[in-house]
């Protein structure tokens, strides 16, 4: 299994386990979200708040600005997820390394694969 593989399985067990997420906000309330390929942006997820902390220190120059948030997995589903569609989003989850690298999926699949860890 690849890196990614490996971080986005530990998401599905991480976030089934703890029902809950983290991303990533400005003090302004803006999400940290990156364009990528094909004219879409990904919002970042992670499974634990030291993910993003540990991120902080290897891209102090890209994340310095940026808090940890924590939205339960429910709050996700029901309130993020309509957002993230409506804004045609897709998923990065647990984003990792100087490179901030891992899979952007739709919203769809994070859900399906979490739940087939519950």
């Amino acid at each position: 299994m690849s890196s990614a593989g490996a971080q986005a399985n530990k998401f599905y067990e991480e976030v089934s386990s703890n029902k809950s997420l983290w991303f990533a906000e400005n003090s302004e309330g803006t999400a940290l979200e990156f364009d990528v390929s094909e004219d879409k942006v990904s919002f970042p997820l992670w499974s634990s708040k030291s993910r993003i902390l540990r991120l902080k220190k290897l891209n102090p120059e890209l994340l310095s600005e940026f808090t940890p948030r924590e939205i339960s997995w429910d709050s996700f589903k029901e309130v993020l997820v309509p957002i993230l569609k409506n804004k045609d989003r897709v998923v990065g989850v647990n984003l990792s390394g100087k490179n901030m690298s891992g899979f952007d999926m739709p919203t769809e699949t994070v859900i399906k694969q979490v739940e087939a860890f519950l």
